[in-house]
């Protein structure tokens, strides 16, 4: 009987250039891709989009 074999694995890709990442934990490929993210960042280009109340009513604290 022969063992079952694993399917391929994606490799991960480096989220800024799309190189393979050669660490398993590792998050991006360099330490400029790290520092372009961390750009983005800091400059507010990562935001998650909100909606507006459309009675036009904030909620308060007591």
């Amino acid at each position: 009987m022969k063992p079952q074999q694993e399917p391929p694995r994606r490799g991960r890709r480096c989220p800024i250039c799309s190189r393979a990442l050669t660490s398993p934990g590792a998050r991006f490929c360099s330490d400029r891709c790290s520092n372009v993210d961390l750009g983005r960042w800091l400059n507010g280009d990562y935001a998650i989009p909100v909606r507006d109340d459309p009675d036009g009513e904030t909620e308060t604290e007591s």
